[in-house]
């Protein structure tokens, strides 16, 4: 009655189970997540800013780590986070107002926590916390994450980033990526807290208003958030970006840049120019006046130029950078550091307006494998010290010189990247300086070496 029938073996059982159980395996939960990828990150930074005559001098090496795990992609989805923990390995007057001047510490404390100087050990950040979805050239993305945008950034130049919260789209096609993202709080850099946008405001210092007096709009500004917008486009040397930042109910700023490669045989020949507007919107952020973040009148324009040469291992340019007198460019220094073709490091042209500044910089590919070195000089011209309505913190006219080496360890110690700056900045006029408008401003040298390890 069985004939043709047979029934299977142990040892086939044994063999349908165990497949069975492969194949639950495969598609398990627990296995995609395994399957993700896990990133690690190691960084010490020693800074040191050495001022003229008996004003304080200032040291501090501070070291940390960080984990961060980004899930496998799953139809469309994906989740990341990641944090990092910092902390003091030794300092020297970081925390010591200057006995001459009174002044406190410029540089050096941003590589820890500003709203707390007795905290050096409990320095944790959970910073990136997102979930995202992918279709096609689309992606949307929920949570705290990473941005980069001429104006609005990382800076990532101390122990920790800017991270911003809120949402964000993204298109990515061949030539062209088009952004959006509103964005409601920022872990600011030299803190281990967030902040809603209207608190973010005064977080750093705050220079004086356009009468003279003490900037008092820290914790008076309404906003409900940031919407910024973006689109960069590339194509056969010519790259063009315009983005416009939108922070409600206090101003708007839009900025523009072009730029383009020529190849003229072995040499590349790098034009660009940058421009910026900006206006106050309703009241600024605060119908008094003196609690605005910006006046209503303001309309600040800026242009930037840039005519680079690159031959070989050579890159050289000289880089402009001219604001207009009808205000200062206000963007606060909460949420980034502006990237301008006259930028260098450990300074900024926030809060000028009616300057001009013309930057030489030079780049070396070396011979020796791995090692990078940049130079640059320039010459910034502001306004007098005390005309607060184009100069908010009072900077004195300046040269700046820049000297750096970077190197990228390959082989056994790949991801290992070792970074030396040197800063000098020298005022146009001693006369006029006093000890006040001297320290950690200008006749100042500021030295860091930076180890990083990423893998």
């Amino acid at each position: 009655m069985f004939s043709g029938f047979a029934f299977p073996s142990l040892g086939q059982v044994e063999e349908a189970d165990s497949l069975d159980s492969v194949q639950v395996d495969t598609v398990s939960l627990a296995k995609t997540l395994k399957s993700g990828e896990v990133d690690f990150h190691i960084k010490s930074f020693f800074m040191s800013t050495i001022n003229k005559g008996d004003l304080l001098n200032y040291a501090t090496l501070a070291s940390g780590a960080g984990i961060g795990y980004t899930t496998p992609e799953w139809k469309g989805f994906q989740a990341r986070f990641n944090g990092f923990f910092s902390f003091q390995v030794f300092e020297h007057n970081v925390r010591v107002a200057d006995p001459i001047t009174g002044a406190g510490n410029r540089y050096e404390l941003l590589l820890y926590d500003m709203n707390d100087l007795s905290n050096t050990n409990r320095l944790d950040r959970l910073e990136e916390l997102y979930v995202s979805y992918r279709k096609n050239r689309f992606k949307l993305t929920l949570g705290r994450q990473k941005v980069n945008s001429p104006l609005l950034n990382e800076q990532d130049n101390r122990m920790r980033p800017n991270v911003f919260s809120g949402l964000s789209a993204v298109y990515s096609g061949l030539n062209t990526k088009i952004s959006a993202m509103w964005i409601n709080s920022v872990m600011i850099r030299g803190t281990v807290d967030w902040y809603s946008v209207e608190d973010s405001f005064g977080v750093y210092p705050f220079g004086r208003n356009l009468y003279g007096e003490p900037s008092d709009y820290k914790g008076r500004i309404e906003s409900k958030g940031i919407a910024m917008t973006g689109v960069q486009y590339h194509k056969s040397g010519l790259t063009l970006q315009g983005w416009n930042y939108y922070t409600e109910n206090v101003f708007n700023m839009s900025f523009l840049q072009s730029d383009y490669i020529l190849n003229v045989g072995q040499t590349r020949i790098h034009t660009g120019i940058q421009g910026f507007h900006q206006f106050a919107v309703n009241d600024g952020g605060n119908p008094d006046t003196q609690r605005a973040f910006i006046v209503p009148g303001e309309k600040t324009s800026g242009i930037g130029a840039k005519l680079g040469v690159f031959s070989g291992r050579h890159n050289v340019s000289i880089n402009f950078l001219g604001i207009n007198d009808k205000g200062r460019f206000l963007f606060p220094r909460e949420w980034g550091r502006e990237i301008l073709y006259a930028s260098l490091a450990r300074e900024r042209y926030e809060g000028s307006g009616d300057m001009n500044a013309i930057v030489l910089k030079y780049d070396l590919i070396t011979p020796v494998k791995g090692l990078f070195a940049q130079l640059g000089a320039g010459k910034v011209n502001h306004t007098n010290m005390d005309s607060f309505r184009t100069n908010k913190y009072g900077i004195p006219s300046y040269y700046h010189f820049t000297g750096m080496l970077n190197y990228k360890f390959k082989d056994y110690f790949d991801g290992v990247n070792l970074q030396f700056l040197v800063v000098n900045k020298a005022p146009q006029d001693r006369s006029m300086l006093t000890d006040r408008l001297r320290i950690n401003r200008v006749e100042m040298w500021n030295i860091n070496l930076v180890m990083d390890y990423r893998f």
